[in-house]
């Protein structure tokens, strides 16, 4: 099961300027979005920056403003020692010689290069962008290079000095540094941040403090010259951006250093846990959560993800209470009214776990995943009827999904499972295929794909499903119990045996009573 509510908090973090920057006699004319993506991406960098050891402690996006200067976020740079800069699509990756200027408090840093035949993108006036302007953004989201978007802008927050474009345009992190610009292909902004968990909460810093920082651009200083010391903050921001890019341990690293740094964090404890969860490590997890509310003890996102720790653990009694809690802080919390439903279900409480559902689809009525829980349960009671238009419902929403987002490969998975569920089983396969391709190392998707042959009866298939699925996830006792099946209707007895007893051995570490009864049943069944 997926953290349905990990949302790592994201701390926020004109002047004539010469010959080069004289504006045109005549205003530039508007262009195709095929045009602004071409021009934007030719000058678009992917950034990678390391410390003094060669580790990699950052990425982020950037974009020429000279031929040898690239400008970025001051965050995206600080506390580095050297980097690299390419240009989106080439093979070609120019040394960063350093910075030749900063801003902190408008997060810009200007970064020398030795590069040639780059078309630098022009600097528009920020002051003239209104409410509603249509603008573009290009970037590297989450290590993706040469992404293009698109979006409004839908309010200008602070004041003169630190002024913020919000738009609707989307960004991530690797994004960070990347133009912002108008339909003439100007840049008027830069991307800087998005607030998680917000609808269309994206952020960029107004092109007229770049403007102002290149007339300050001087000599070329040393990278390290940015930062001597790191901060806590500056290692709770690696610690985000190494756990949206997937790496766990990294992201434990940067929050442990923030916890010696600042031991009363409850933010670092909190996304250490959620950390820790992404690797199995639930009863570690749980620690970390306990220390995050008790620091702070009305934080509802940290008692709702204990709960799920202890769910992953089998402690279903001791994660209702935690739902309980997280609701009665947060009564209209949709997330952990549906996992105290899905908690409910395991305990055959299957009445209560539909009153669940329910109030999750309605403070959400687009949560898929609460009407696949809802058609479940009533199809377990016998409801067949009444189950089928929740499954209908679930993949509609994961039909949407997916056109908005085509390679969103969760979304495949759960609407595969909702097809499995009312038996389209080819057409299932189908989604747990492309969701494999588009994630190789999903293992509920190899699971998933492995019971929809089974029931087709082509066990081999279904096993080498199985296998992969095991290998990606060692301590999945539901894979070798089902596994353990399909070599039973094989006639491999022995290979069967086998599975039955890690299922059974996995299960009893985890209290899943359910796999439980039936490792034991097959083992019965074998002698």
């Amino acid at each position: 099961m997926k953290l349905e509510d990990r949302q790592i908090p994201k701390v926020f973090r004109a002047i004539f300027i010469g010959l080069l920057f004289v504006a045109p006699l005549t205003i530039a004319a508007a262009q195709t979005t095929e045009q602004l993506a071409e021009k934007a991406l030719a000058a678009t960098v992917y950034l990678e920056m390391m410390d003094s050891t060669g580790d990699t402690v950052a990425i982020g996006s950037g974009f020429f403003v000279r031929n040898d200067l690239i400008a970025t976020n001051y965050h995206v740079v600080e506390v580095t020692a050297r980097g690299t800069a390419k240009l989106v699509g080439k093979h070609t990756k120019y040394t960063i010689e350093g910075v030749t200027a900063t801003d902190k408090a408008n997060d810009l840093a200007l970064l020398k290069v030795s590069a040639y035949g780059i078309k630098p993108l022009p600097l528009g006036n920020s002051d003239r962008v209104n409410i509603g302007t249509q603008v573009y953004v290009a970037g590297n989201p989450k290590g993706l290079e040469g992404t293009f978007s698109d979006g409004i802008i839908s309010s200008k927050r602070g004041g003169y000095a630190t002024q913020r474009l919000q738009m609707t345009a989307p960004i991530s992190p690797g994004s960070s540094g990347g133009p912002v610009l108008n339909q003439r292909g100007e840049v008027i902004g830069v991307s800087f941040m998005t607030i998680e968990g917000g609808q269309n909460l994206n952020f960029a810093i107004p092109s007229k403090y770049l403007k102002t920082l290149l007339t300050r651009s001087q000599r070329v200083q040393p990278l390290s010259i940015v930062s001597p010391t790191v901060s806590a903050e500056t290692y709770f921001s690696r610690g985000n951006q190494k756990y949206d890019l997937g790496d766990y341990q990294g992201a434990i690293d940067a929050y442990s250093r923030v916890i010696r740094l600042k031991p009363d964090d409850a933010k670092a404890y909190y996304n250490r846990g959620n950390a820790k969860y992404d690797l199995g490590q639930h009863l570690e997890a749980i620690t970390d959560y306990d220390t995050a509310i008790r620091l702070n003890p009305d934080d509802a996102k940290a008692y709702l993800n204990r709960g799920l720790a202890k769910a992953n653990l089998g402690q279903r009694a001791e994660a209702i209470t935690d739902y309980d809690t997280a609701i009665r802080l947060k009564p209209d919390y949709a997330n952990a009214y549906y996992n105290r439903g899905n908690a409910k279900d395991a305990l055959g409480q299957y009445t209560a776990a539909i009153t669940d559902y329910d109030t999750a689809i309605r403070l959400k009525p687009d949560y898929a995943w609460a009407h696949i829980g809802r058609g479940v349960v009533k199809a377990n009671l016998g409801q067949h009827a009444a189950a089928i238009p929740d499954f209908d419902t679930a993949i509609r929403l994961y039909d949407t999904a997916i056109r908005l987002k085509p390679d969103y490969a969760n979304a495949y998975v759960s609407r595969g499972y909702a097809k499995h569920r009312l038996g389209q089983l080819f057409s299932a396969i189908t989604d747990f295929d492309t969701a494999i391709r588009l994630k190789p190392n999903d293992a509920w998707a190899y699971h998933h794909r492995g019971v929809a042959k089974a029931n087709l009866g082509h066990h081999f298939a279904a096993i080498a499903d199985y296998d992969a699925a095991i290998k990606l996830k060692l301590d999945d006792a539901v894979a070798y119990y089902n596994r353990g099946v399909a070599k039973a209707r094989l006639n491999r007895t022995w290979e069967a045996q086998q599975n039955y007893r890690t299922a059974l051995r996995l299960a009893e570490k985890t209290g899943n009573a359910n796999i439980k009864a039936l490792a034991k049943e097959g083992l019965r069944l074998m002698k």
